[in-house]
């Protein structure tokens, strides 16, 4: 059997083969130490690739390595036996060579490999073995032990080992040891730049099951504080994972991109001959963007996912030069300046396009956003910001927007805050400098004092809304913050906890309005509601004090102070508004409760500042009539409760009256109560539609002729409902003492009125109404004392009304005075029936023809009515026609006055003692015996026939 020394090359390496594929190890090493020739370098790197098996532990071909490292130039040092050893394949020349051409060995180059394919024979072998055993085993243990001997070989792979097996072997073992490896070398290569990110920090950001722990109710100190710890090491993992893995990766990925672009510039100088050094240059400018832009994105992306935890990853991690490469790289990395400090910068635009991103609602948002923007700042070397909960910060937030130029702000654009440009490099809100981190935490400042009147807003929406929006946008904006601010006052009135002061509230809105600034010359200052002029501004705020019932704060702030915040014109008017729009809102006429209320302290609080008002006055009287008018039931519509906002509505606010007349019972009685509703509702200016025709008033007489339209239709409507319940003396009294004295008072010849046709239209018709209603006797008033009432009001009608209803009048008149002949003519006959049967009652009594000399007795009814009464029958009827001649007449002659006179010159008292039992009575003239009807007939009758006959056209009485 020949030895390796004796035979072929191809008998050599089918010999290797067979070692190899037996994993004889010294074998194999004493076959390429005696024959070199046979066996190169590269051969028997591609006969160990391919047919060593994978589960070779790396500790037993490290010698054959190490000595193959040793001598790359196909030159071996390698100790051989005393005797080669025999070979035991028995193949011929012929058959050995067509077994080597049949072999297939696995090339050392891999086309589809993402590292450096320029390295030596024996990186690119150990790089082919590593993911060999990674596939075929999954144990990067085992890959370890193969490479970590040979890290300082070359470059190329202590770049792969860094930026590929550290990274998964400390997230499968070191870091997350129970998980085991997640991703194979091979797929894990093939991840970009994003991708491999978000895998390896996949585990550090998922704090699920910790937020869930964190809700749990009912946890005791202990728990309180485990729970602490875990999440500080959670905390603590972010930046570990930052600087462990994604660290380490990025430096591979930065190398090889650094490959690329060095590779792609040499060709150019090669093709062009010159430019070079400008290709490195542009290269090197474009490395920081493309090397850590996919970690921007992560923390980015995180923002919006979990704004918290975005924080405390710049909070904790300082940025790419904090990368922990491990012992494989330490000391090896050449860091440049320029590009790592470009790096930082991105680091911290980052940073700041997180805060703008941000859709965190929480309260603690402005607080981490704080934090955020410190860091930044610190990272820049820029000044420190204040913090939040320093008791200046509106001064020095003030002093902060001073230094935001004009320029800066008018060059932001709607655009610059779209998602995917908060990154990009000339973006004016994120790019780390002076400007962007005080606007940065302007905005911040102003979220965290919406936040403290109660409005969670991202710094996103406020700087749209400070710079972008229009004046309508921040006007409603503002109504909403005010509108919570009410609420939360309320909420927190009910639950009996403190609040702030408006005062307080008010200066923290002025300052929201500018950041502090004043306007100087054509700029006008910049704030989250500086597009609304501060007047109205000022008159939203006072609006809200007094909806919400803060008149003494109101009135503090914007009549008592020297320097007062608006006109005291515009106040009035938002305190007039305010108290009417509560009383319109009002559902009980009420002014001790509901808005009827609110009404009377907003003109009560502001009325001391405003004492010659005119609206004032007029709210008051409206309340006053209102007040009044809840005394009473009043309904319009069925099963609908009567609102106050009704009455200012209503057409004809008296007719309200009429309804309350209407529907309570004996209302009537009140008419002091309801004439001075009616006066409350004149003053208040709602009758004054009415009377458009009227001129207008200008002194005390105008206003008394103007009051007392109101005032007649209110005791028209109270007559009115007293007769309807049969109460014809309250009718009666009305008239007599409300009506007629004022009537009388005012009253001139009909071709000359002084009232308008209305008030005479009311007047008379009323009169004549209660004049013809058909009332009933009662025990003290008696059947000929109501007729002799009735003519009494009818007469008064006929003075008042117009020519064309006089006929009808004339015509009760008429029916009433039949009602009295007929009545008197009862009271005849029964007085003669009374003395007849008196006459048969007495003995020794006369015949009927006799005359009688014994007086009959008188009628108790009748005594007591006399004595009720100072006037009998012909005392009543001479005294009406005595008041007829004297007023209802005025154009009667002298000669009929002095008839009148000569027939009524004796007392009707007098006429009465000397009435017989026929019933007659002897004139003045000494005519003989009259009849008494007879008598009271021809006086009415005449007086009235000579007293009107000028209205009808009678001609007049000839006096014999």
């Amino acid at each position: 059997m020949a030895t390796v020394s004796e035979q072929s090359r191809a008998h050599v390496v089918l010999e290797a083969v067979r070692c190899a594929s037996n994993a004889n190890i010294p074998a194999l090493r004493q076959i390429i130490a005696r024959r070199p020739d046979a066996l190169k370098l590269e051969l028997a790197l591609r006969i160990l690739l391919t047919y060593l098996p994978a589960t070779t532990e790396p500790e037993l071909y490290l010698d054959l390595l190490y000595q193959l490292s040793g001598a790359l130039s196909d030159t071996y040092n390698v100790p051989l036996h005393s005797s080669p050893a025999p070979l035991e394949n028995g193949f011929s020349n012929e058959e050995a060579r067509l077994r080597v051409k049949s072999l297939r060995l696995t090339p050392l180059i891999d086309q589809h490999a993402r590292y450096d394919q320029d390295a030596d024979f024996l990186t690119l072998f150990l790089l082919r073995q590593a993911h060999r055993i990674d596939s075929e085993t999954g144990s990067l243990d085992l890959v370890t032990q193969l490479l970590e001997p040979f890290v300082d070989h070359s470059e190329v792979l202590r770049t792969w080992m860094v930026s590929n097996l550290l990274p998964l072997v400390r997230l499968g073992y070191e870091y997350y040891g129970r998980s085991g490896p997640s991703y194979t070398l091979e797929r894990f290569e093939e991840f970009d730049a994003s991708v491999a990110v978000q895998s390896l920090l996949s585990k550090a950001a998922h704090r699920e099951f910790l937020k869930e722990a964190d809700k749990r109710e009912g946890k005791t100190q202990e728990e309180e504080e485990e729970g602490k710890e875990r999440m500080r090491k959670e905390e603590q993992r972010l930046r570990r994972d930052l600087r462990g893995l994604v660290g380490p990766w990025m430096y591979g990925e930065t190398t090889r991109k650094r490959r690329k672009l060095n590779h792609r510039s040499m060709r150019k100088s090669s093709i062009s001959g010159g430019g070079a050094a400008e290709s490195k240059e542009t290269a090197n400018q474009g490395l920081p963007s493309s090397d850590w832009s996919s970690v921007n994105d992560w923390l980015l992306d995180l923002s919006l996912r979990d704004f918290q935890w975005s924080v405390k990853v710049v909070e904790q991690w300082h940025g790419p030069s904090d990368v922990d490469y491990g012992d494989w790289a330490e000391g090896t990395q050449q860091v440049d300046e320029e590009i790592l400090q470009n790096a930082t910068c991105r680091y911290a635009q980052a940073g700041l396009a997180a805060f703008y991103a941000t859709n965190d609602h929480s309260t603690d948002s402005a607080m981490y956003s704080n934090r955020i923007i410190k860091r930044v700042a610190q990272l820049m070397d820029l000044d420190k910001p204040p913090d939040l909960d320093n008791e200046d910060i509106e001064e020095l937030a003030t002093s902060i927007a001073s230094g935001v130029s004009h320029e800066y702000l008018d060059g932001l654009s709607p655009a610059h805050l779209l998602h995917n440009a908060l990154l990009r490099q000339q973006n004016p809100f994120t790019y780390p400098m002076d400007s962007s981190v005080n606007l940065a935490l302007l905005l911040n400042v102003s979220c965290h004092e919406l936040c403290d009147l109660g409005i969670i807003k991202t710094s996103k929406s406020v700087a749209e809304l400070c710079l972008f929006t229009s004046e309508a946008d921040q006007l409603v904006d503002l109504r909403r913050t005010l509108q919570k601010l009410k609420s939360d006052k309320l909420e927190a009135d009910r639950k009996g906890e403190d609040f702030p002061e408006w005062a307080s509230t008010r200066r923290r809105i002025l300052w929201l309005w500018g950041w502090g600034q004043q306007a100087e010359g054509t700029h006008h200052p910049r704030g989250v509601f500086s597009k609304i002029a501060k007047t109205d501004l000022e008159h939203e705020l006072l609006q809200a004090m007094l909806d919400e019932g803060r008149y003494e704060e109101a009135v503090n702030i914007y009549c008592a102070q020297d320097s007062q915040p608006l006109p005291m014109a515009t106040v009035e008017r938002i305190a007039m508004n305010a108290a009417l729009f509560s009383y319109d809102a009002a559902s009980n006429c009420s002014r001790e409760r509901g808005g009827v209320l609110k009404a009377f302290q907003i003109i009560e609080a502001f009325g001391s500042y405003f004492p010659d008002s005119t609206g004032f006055s007029q709210t008051l009287a409206l309340i006053a009539a209102t007040h009044g008018i809840s005394m009473y039931s009043l309904t319009l519509q069925h099963g609908v409760p009567f609102q106050p906002v009704k009455i200012r509505a209503h057409k004809d606010p008296i007719s309200l009256i009429g309804k309350i007349l209407d529907q309570n019972n004996r209302s009537y009685t009140q008419l002091d109560n309801l004439l001075e509703i009616g006066q409350n509702l004149l003053a208040a200016g709602l009758l004054q539609g009415s009377q458009q025709t009227s001129p207008p008033r200008s002194t005390p007489s105008d206003f008394a002729q103007e009051s007392a339209v109101p005032q007649r239709r209110i005791l028209q409507m109270a007559i009115e409902a007293a007769l309807k319940q049969d109460d014809f003396d309250t009718a009666y009294s009305y008239l007599v003492t409300r009506l007629s004295s004022a009537d009388h008072s005012k009253l001139s010849p009909r071709h000359e009125p002084v009232h308008s046709s209305t008030q005479d239209d009311i007047s008379w018709r009323v009169t004549y109404q209660v004049g013809s209603f058909n009332a009933a006797s009662t025990e003290k008033i008696s059947a000929l004392r109501r007729i002799e009432q009735r003519m009494e009001l009818l007469s008064q009608a006929l003075l008042l009304a117009p020519t064309p209803a006089l006929a009808e009048i004339l015509d009760t008149w008429g029916q009433c005075e039949q009602q009295l002949n007929a009545q008197i003519a009862r009271e005849a006959d029964e007085e003669e029936r009374h003395d007849a049967r008196g006459d048969r009652k007495i003995p020794g009594g006369f015949d009927a023809d006799s005359s009688p000399v014994i007086q009959k007795p008188r009628n108790p009814a009748r005594s007591a009515l006399a004595e009720e009464a100072p006037m009998g029958l012909f005392d009543v009827a001479r005294g009406a026609a005595a008041a007829l001649s004297k007023s209802a007449f005025p154009l009667r002659g002298p000669q009929q006055r002095e008839t009148t006179k000569l027939s009524h010159g004796r007392p009707l008292s007098t006429a009465s003692i000397e009435s017989s039992d026929e019933g007659s009575v002897t004139g003045a003239w000494g005519e003989g015996r009259v009849r008494k009807r007879d008598m009271v007939s021809s006086m009415v009758t005449g007086g009235l026939a000579s007293g009107i006959g000028w209205v009808i056209g009678a001609p007049p009485v000839r006096q014999e």
